[in-house]
C-alpha cells in the first residue's frame, strides 16, 4: 500500500499536466462546436433575409401586342407570365391562340426588363414570326427584310384571290362580290357582309383603289 502511494506521488505531477491538457481540449472542441452552431444560424437567417428581399423586389415588363391591355407592369419578382397576362384582361380576339399554346410558357417566371410579344393570326400567317423549333419558350421574330404583303382590292378580286384571306371562304368570298362596288372598307361592316371578328382580322390586308 505505502508502495504504490509513493508511485502514485512520484507521478502526480505528470497526472496533473495530463488532465488539465484533457480538460483544455474539451473546452476547446466544446467552444468550436457552439461557434460553427452559431455560424451556420447567422448563414440561414441572412439567406432566408435575402430570398426575402429578392420576392419582394419589383420588376417591369413590357407585355405588347394581341393582348387587350398592353403596357409596362411594375409585378414582384417571381411573376409568372400567366399572372401578367391575366393583368392584361388576356388575348384578345385576333390573337393566334394555337401559336400562342405552342410557344409561350405560362408556368415561366419572368425576368427584369423582359419584352413579350403576342402575335395575331395575319402575323402568323403572312410569316412575320417563326416558331424556335428547340425552346418553345421563346419568340423568334424573323430579323431579315419583311416580305411585301399583296394588299387585295375587294372592289376588283376574283373569288379564288378573296379566298385566301383569313376567314374568308368561296361564300363570303362571292358574298364580298355580289355587294360591290365598296367606297370604303368599313361597308364591309356596314353592309353586313362581314361578322366583325373576320373584318378585324382582313382590314389591314385589303385596299380599294
Amino acid at each position: 500500500m505505502e508502495k504504490n502511494f509513493k508511485k502514485l506521488k512520484k507521478y502526480w505531477l505528470e497526472t496533473f499536466f495530463i488532465t488539465l491538457a484533457l480538460f483544455f481540449t474539451l473546452t476547446a472542441i466544446f467552444i468550436y462546436i457552439q461557434s460553427s452552431k452559431e455560424s451556420n444560424n447567422e448563414e440561414i437567417v441572412y439567406e432566408k433575409q435575402e430570398s426575402t428581399n429578392k420576392i419582394n423586389q419589383s420588376i417591369f415588363v413590357d407585355l405588347s401586342g394581341e393582348v387587350k391591355k398592353p403596357d409596362v407592369y411594375k409585378i414582384k419578382s417571381g411573376t409568372r407570365l400567366k399572372q401578367v397576362i391575366d393583368l392584361s384582361g388576356g388575348l384578345t380576339g385576333q390573337a393566334d391562340k394555337q401559336y400562342f399554346n405552342r410557344n409561350y410558357n405560362l408556368a415561366r417566371v419572368l425576368s427584369d426588363q423582359e419584352k413579350v410579344y403576342i402575335p395575331s393570326v395575319s402575323e402568323i400567317n403572312n410569316g412575320y414570326f417563326i416558331e424556335n423549333s428547340q425552346a418553345f419558350d421563346y419568340l423568334s421574330i424573323k430579323e431579315e427584310t419583311q416580305p411585301e404583303i399583296s394588299l387585295i382590292d375587294i372592289n376588283k378580286a376574283s373569288t379564288d384571290e378573296l379566298d385566301t384571306l383569313p376567314g374568308i371562304g368561296i361564300v363570303t368570298a362571292d358574298k364580298i362580290i355580289v355587294n360591290r362596288p365598296y367606297k370604303t372598307i368599313d361597308e364591309l361592316l356596314t353592309k353586313k357582309v362581314l361578322k366583325k371578328n373576320i373584318y378585324e382580322e382582313i382590314k389591314n390586308l385589303v385596299i380599294i383603289n
